[in-house]
């Protein structure tokens, strides 16, 4: 019996090793030993196992939102493939029609949504087209939604963020003194 929980251990380690969001993550400040990070959990390629964003430091965040790195689930193996900028109140996915697509030059799974926040009244609408080795730059236009914006820049963020065409969930980190990162769904 005591071969066997070796055994399972090592069987466990490859699927843990592989996901970058089990990691804890250094305060580049100081202030602590770790930092909490979010992890957007969603499928973004199709294939019905979920794939990931990961936020990086909250100190690199601000109204706009901050970076995330996008990670496809590649047989229990997160593969980053780029990045993305955005604020995690402000995104949705959606699939991309170029999903049929055979040749990964041209293949996009996902759209990813977002809205880059400028000012209180305007900011860059737009999308990141993911593929399987890549995240494409931001294609984007200037909004004004909020108070001082208007109808139709409102009407647009309404439309892009209040229901997500790929469902997903936001989680937060919590990290023991140890570096033992859990996630919890993330309640705002």
């Amino acid at each position: 019996m005591n071969s066997i929980a070796p055994l399972l251990l090592i069987g466990s380690l490859p699927a843990l090793a592989g996901d970058p969001s089990l990691k804890a993550q250094p305060d580049p400040t100081g202030k602590a030993k770790y930092v909490e990070r979010s992890r957007i959990i969603v499928d973004l390629d199709g294939d019905g196992t979920n794939d990931m964003l990961l936020s990086g430091s909250p100190e690199e965040f601000g109204t706009m939102g901050g970076p995330w790195s996008v990670h496809l689930n590649q047989d229990g193996d997160f593969k980053r493939i780029g990045e993305v900028w955005a604020h995690p109140l402000a995104i949705s996915f959606e699939p991309d029609q170029a999903r049929i697509h055979t040749d990964p030059k041209t293949q996009r799974f996902a759209r990813v949504w977002v809205y880059l926040k400028a000012s209180g009244s305007a900011g860059s609408f737009g999308y990141f087209r993911v593929g399987k080795n890549c995240v494409d730059e931001m294609a984007s236009i200037e909004i004004y939604p909020g108070d001082g914006g208007t109808d139709i820049g409102r009407t647009v963020y309404e439309s892009a963020f209040n229901k997500s065409p790929i469902p997903f969930k936001i989680q937060r980190s919590t990290t023991t003194e140890d570096g033992i990162v859990s996630w919890n769904e993330d309640k705002r």
